[in-house]
């Protein structure tokens, strides 16, 4: 069992709390032919412990994140679109968990990629009712789906009623705080 608070295959646990940062774009410096290093690790600087920095770039900085790893950092990125990718970091120690695994969003704002137990979906940081939104999308938009589990701040309890009437249920359930975890399978 990993302590890092992340399942295999998919994003780090810390994820969720990432997602509030704000973003600093550094598209544009680049496309104008400057150097953003500086403006990055001086944003660095002042990320303490626990805290975040998020940056979108045109590709995957792994030599940043190298850079940033040796001072402490975790780092998780995500390709967007061709030319956009948005990379996590965590001041946390340093930890890389880029994987092959791929992330995509759902216009609610839910994240989903996929792991040995099926299709995930993380609709913490979304308020009500975006998340039951989300889940009913993807039970009514994939009807070969016949497992998900859900990553939720909270136990929905008016999407039990909703599930049912679907045909799915919750067959296990586990609470950490802000993180409830709910494995949702289609009936018989």
């Amino acid at each position: 069992m990993e302590s890092s608070g992340r399942e295999a295959g998919g994003p780090p646990g810390w994820l969720a709390q990432a997602l509030d940062a704000p973003i600093l774009d550094v598209r544009p410096s680049l496309a104008d032919g400057e150097d953003p290093l500086g403006l990055i690790l001086d944003a660095a600087e002042g990320v303490e412990f626990g805290g975040f920095l998020v940056i979108d770039a045109p590709f995957n900085p792994s030599p940043l994140r190298r850079v940033l790893a040796a001072r402490g950092f975790s780092s998780y990125g995500r390709r967007l679109t061709s030319a956009h990718w948005r990379v996590f970091f965590h001041m946390d120690g340093g930890q890389d968990w880029e994987r092959d695994a791929e992330i995509e969003m759902l216009p609610e704002g839910a994240l989903t990629w996929s792991e040995e137990d099926g299709l995930h979906v993380d609709v913490r940081k979304l308020t009500p009712p975006l998340p039951m939104l989300a889940i009913l999308r993807l039970i009514d938009g994939h009807p070969e789906l016949a497992a998900l589990v859900v990553h939720h701040e909270r136990l929905p309890q008016f999407l039990i009623p909703e599930l049912a009437e679907r045909g799915w249920r919750v067959v296990r359930s586990t609470e950490d705080f802000a993180d409830v975890r709910l494995w949702l399978e289609k009936a018989g």
